[in-house]
């Protein structure tokens, strides 16, 4: 059992520090995780700007895989209640409700609305068991948080794209209207989907629409490598948005290629760039659906005629997150698709602690699609 870790720590905004923190005694209903690879994705960035109101210093990393060191005494199976040992390879869901407040007991089906929610990553060195994020050799995963092993077969850096996935499929799912597909309410099997971005949340959600069976799914980006990447992440279509003239120019080029050019059944909006959201409002034909997913942190405002909002018939709806068993569905489709869709190509930035801000900076300026810290080195 490891006494201390070495750990990547954020003392204040832009400011990371190696450190050596303690690392406590596994209680019976935790997991000790030696870490083998944690993202950086652009809430991380958003915390490394000072655009985060956290009680600093913090312990990022939210997005990791790793193997287990330590099982406590009553940890049989993870959180699909598959048999674990130690030596298994496992990726731990960040988010933990607190179980108690309103939200938790009215509204079940949405944990992220729990008002006293914590997330391994963005908490403080002093938290509970103080080796809680990412960026450390080893973390502890407490007895509340859900964990999930990885298939045999998988590759332990794609352990790390359950949790961007995971956002990536929830928000797919978002534009789900169960029960009748067949009045092209929601998406469905044949259906058209627009995805806005192509950074690693907006391929990984194309991804996920060509498993599920979408006609259609055009990709909007301005970076050529980027959509010739769409294209491997399931894009029929694809279109540079630097080729048009304004945003009537490009909604007119998206709808044009959908049948009857009314547009998209629905659209995901995963830029994260104001604009966006309201290109995304006239995106989809009259009565689809815009899904926003990509402004989990400020980066300014759009303006919105709330007009066509009434007169498109539009639903409008957000995803935050993910549930915690949004992780099964994330490692079942890597798992399927690990030999069809080249997603160790997000990992083109590769670096240990004393290269930390380099990842931070490519992760920023868009080089990276997602730039990864290695605790024990690359």
């Amino acid at each position: 059992m490891p006494q201390k870790s070495r750990a990547l720590v954020m003392e204040e905004p832009g400011e990371l520090e190696v450190k050596n923190l303690e690392v406590p005694e596994t209680g019976a209903k935790d997991i000790l995780v030696k870490v083998e690879l944690s993202g950086i994705c652009g809430s991380d960035v958003h915390m490394y700007d000072g655009g985060m109101d956290l009680d600093f210093p913090v312990l990022p990393g939210h997005e990791f895989s790793g193997v287990i060191e330590d099982l406590g005494d009553d940890v049989d199976t993870d959180a699909k209640g598959e048999p674990v040992s130690e030596g298994d390879k496992v990726t731990v869901v960040p988010g933990i409700v607190c179980g108690e407040c309103w939200y938790c007991n009215n509204v079940p089906t949405r944990p992220t609305t729990c008002k006293n929610r914590d997330v391994y990553g963005f908490l403080g060195t002093d938290y509970r068991q103080g080796v809680h994020g990412g960026f450390s050799e080893y973390m502890i995963a407490d007895g509340r948080s859900s964990f999930y092993k990885l298939p045999d077969e998988m590759d332990i850096e794609l352990g790390a794209l359950a949790e961007p996935l995971s956002v990536a499929t929830r928000a797919f799912e978002r534009a789900y209207s169960p029960g009748i597909p067949d009045a092209r309410e929601g998406i469905g099997i044949g259906k058209s989907i627009a995805v806005q971005g192509a950074g690693p949340v907006g391929l990984l959600a194309m991804s996920a629409a060509e498993a599920a069976g979408a006609g259609q799914i055009i990709a909007v980006d301005a970076i050529e490598e980027r959509l010739s990447l769409a294209q491997e992440f399931g894009a029929t279509h694809t279109v540079d948005l630097t080729q048009y003239d304004g945003d009537d120019d490009l909604i007119q080029a998206v709808k044009e290629l959908t049948p009857g050019n009314v547009g998209p059944d629905a659209a995901i909006e995963a830029a994260g760039i104001p604009v966006a959201f309201s290109q995304g409002i006239e995106l989809p034909r009259d009565g689809g659906t815009l899904v926003e997913v990509g402004h989990y942190a400020y980066s300014g405002e759009a303006e919105v005629n709330p007009t066509r909002v009434v007169q498109k018939d539009i639903d409008i709806r957000g995803s935050l997150a993910y549930p915690p068993n949004q992780f099964e569905t994330s490692l079942s489709l890597l798992d399927q698709l690990k030999d069809d869709v080249p997603f160790d190509t997000l990992f083109n930035h590769k670096a240990g602690f004393d290269d930390a801000e380099s990842a931070y900076e490519a992760q920023k300026s868009g080089e990276a699609y997602r730039a990864t810290i290695h605790p024990f080195g690359v």
